[in-house]
């Protein structure tokens, strides 16, 4: 999982400092300290018996768990609230705090919310780059992650700091292509349809159409080269928050071919050879797949790509055949 790891321990923030080279503060957050150590991230709550921590926005992050024990603690008696439906806050915390924690509670449980419940009035103090990435990581690896990102838009969140993401509300679609609604209901709608949260391919899910609003279209061609200007907004959107370059490659790979695997079948295969080479390929055609399923198109189109696909790779991998399935000519003597 590429979230946060949180960890409650005895240690003084002036232990922690003594520990570990590259300790920042909590500021916005609900921590007390962060650390980014081997490729993680990992939140720190200092607890002291004569001075414990202040209660977290939901009485269930309550639960502990000790790994060294396999065991999980309750020491809030906060089990009960566990098969609770509706998500509501206690406590006093900050608002843009409490929106964070619930859009990524809800985008791993059951349970759900809105800003009226949560009680979010008023514009949210910007948050930093890396908030900003830690809370888009913890609602997209969510098993619902439409929820989260729909509390996110419903707060207001998205509008004022994600504006990439807001101007797909005002992209009307054909409903005969695009039942679902708009062009963020249409992204919504194709992450029910995602098998497991990869980071890669969940990014490339939120982005693959943000370039639509740019797309100089015609009556024929509505969204013509949007698969391009998406790439390149989305690359600004994920440099933004402070992505590694590597990833934000791959997702932009995705999101500028993403229509590809439609015409896969009429392709000439020196058009198709060097995309279908790459090792991105297969998340590719699973977002083509959610995409075409969040449109409740038929999944023909898929199937067909698919079988593309694979013959591609028998042909490859046989010394014999060419990568098209023809037989290469024999050399003559003389």
């Amino acid at each position: 999982s590429p979230g946060t790891r949180y960890l409650l321990t005895d240690c003084s923030l002036i232990c922690l400092a003594g520990v570990f080279d590259q300790l920042e503060y909590g500021g916005e957050r609900h921590e007390d300290a962060i650390v980014s150590w081997e490729d993680r991230q990992y939140a720190f709550r200092c607890y002291d018996e004569d001075d414990p921590p202040s209660p977290r926005p939901f009485s269930v992050q309550e639960l502990l768990y000790d790994p060294q024990r396999d065991v999980f603690l309750d020491p809030e008696g906060v089990y009960p609230d566990l098969r609770l439906e509706v998500l509501a806050p206690r406590g006093a915390c900050l608002p843009l705090t409490r929106l964070a924690e619930a859009a990524k509670l809800i985008s791993r449980y059951h349970y759900r919310t809105s800003a009226e419940v949560l009680g979010l009035e008023g514009p949210f103090p910007p948050p930093g780059a890396a908030y900003q990435r830690d809370l888009l990581l913890g609602v997209l690896d969510g098993g619902e992650a439409h929820k989260g990102l729909a509390l996110l838009h419903e707060s207001g969140f998205v509008q004022a700091f994600w504006p990439e993401l807001a101007r797909m509300s005002v992209v009307p679609q054909f409903k005969d292509y695009h039942p679902e609604g708009d062009g963020w209901e249409h992204t919504l709608e194709t992450f029910k349809h995602r098998k497991q949260p990869d980071t890669v391919l969940s990014l490339a899910l939120l982005l693959h159409d943000v370039g639509k609003p740019d797309a100089p279209g015609t009556q024929e061609r509505p969204y013509d080269r949007h698969a391009e200007l998406g790439a390149e907004v989305a690359a600004g959107f994920l440099r933004r928050l402070g992505f590694a370059q590597s990833l934000i490659q791959e997702v932009s790979f995705l999101i500028r071919f993403h229509m590809m695997p439609g015409a896969l079948k009429k392709l000439p295969l020196f058009r198709s050879e060097k995309i279908m080479d790459s090792p991105l390929f297969p998340q590719l055609l699973e977002l083509y797949r959610a995409d075409l399923s969040a449109s409740y198109g038929s999944p023909e189109s898929y199937y067909e790509a698919c079988q593309v696909y694979r013959t591609y790779l028998k042909n490859k991998a046989n010394p014999y055949r060419r990568s098209d399935g023809s037989k290469p000519r024999r050399q003559t003597l003389g």
